[in-house]
């Protein structure tokens, strides 16, 4: 057994699951730091070395129906990925958890949740309309979901170009800046109208001093904590989420973050709704 085949508290068949982690191990436009194609099976990896017992939510992540659906095959085009992904989604019923890649996969793993708001943890705006000559750039994939008729928040942006930030105020795009952002009550405010929420967290949200292994690092980051918080205070609200753009790093700290993210947000839900 090789502990980055799954993860580590998958113990159920997909479709009895609360929960289906799947990974897109995809990084074809990144244009800084490539490396995020390795981040699922790094995940996976790091998943082994936590305690599946959450001290934070006081619950046995083991009581928790997990189901780890493997790697999607990322040979092809964007659209035959894309096809392939909803596949996936279409066999399952619980929540999925998404694990990339490139922060590009969102405009895939979004499509089934059309009725909800996306919420993303992000240091940039990703508001362009084409990156590269790419319009699926990772730089454009809000611009993408937002096309989709997502109503869009963005936490924690400190990065972007000014067409980016004016393209965000003309239409109606809510955001706050990483250095603006004090307690959880200010994302609260900005969700409050929303029974649903797709929850995208980019990595690269957070300060580096936390996840140095990202591919376009930002100084000035939001601390990991405040994730705590939302999963303790709106579980129920989200319908899926996606963890993406970490490069694995040697000393295994953002991979190993992000496996605690997945962890809590599983105990966070179940200890509200159990």
């Amino acid at each position: 057994m090789h502990i980055d085949n799954y993860f580590s508290i998958s113990n159920s068949e997909m479709e009895k699951a609360e929960f289906v982690i799947y990974g897109i191990p995809y990084d074809a436009t990144q244009s800084f730091k490539p490396g995020s194609r390795f981040a699922p099976n790094a995940i996976r990896e790091a998943s082994w070395n936590l305690e599946s017992y959450s001290q934070f939510f006081s619950f046995d992540l083991s009581l928790a129906k997990v189901c780890d659906a493997g790697n999607i095959n990322c040979d092809g085009s964007f659209e035959e990925i894309g096809r392939r992904v909803e596949e996936l989604l279409d066999k399952v019923s619980g929540i999925p958890v998404a694990i990339g890649g490139e922060h590009s996969i969102s405009v895939l793993t979004t499509k089934k949740f059309k009725n909800s708001c996306f919420l993303v943890f992000d240091a940039h705006f990703d508001l362009r309309d084409e990156f590269d000559g790419n319009k699926f750039n990772h730089a454009c994939t809000t611009r993408r979901i937002f096309e989709q008729g997502f109503d869009v928040v963005i936490i924690g942006v400190r990065s972007g170009c000014k067409e980016e930030k004016i393209f965000a105020d003309r239409n109606g795009i809510s955001y706050i800046f990483s250095w603006d952002l004090n307690e959880f009550e200010d994302i609260e405010k900005l969700v409050e109208d929303y029974k649903r929420i797709y929850l995208s967290i980019d990595t690269d949200a957070f300060d580096p001093s936390f996840a140095p292994g990202v591919s376009t690092p930002e100084p000035f980051g939001i601390n990991p904590k405040v994730l705590l918080e939302l999963f303790s205070e709106i579980p129920e609200r989200i319908v899926a989420l996606d963890f993406v753009e970490v490069v694995p790093d040697e000393n295994k700290i953002t991979q190993t973050l992000i496996a605690k993210l997945i962890f809590e947000f599983i105990a966070g839900k179940c200890s509200k709704l159990k």
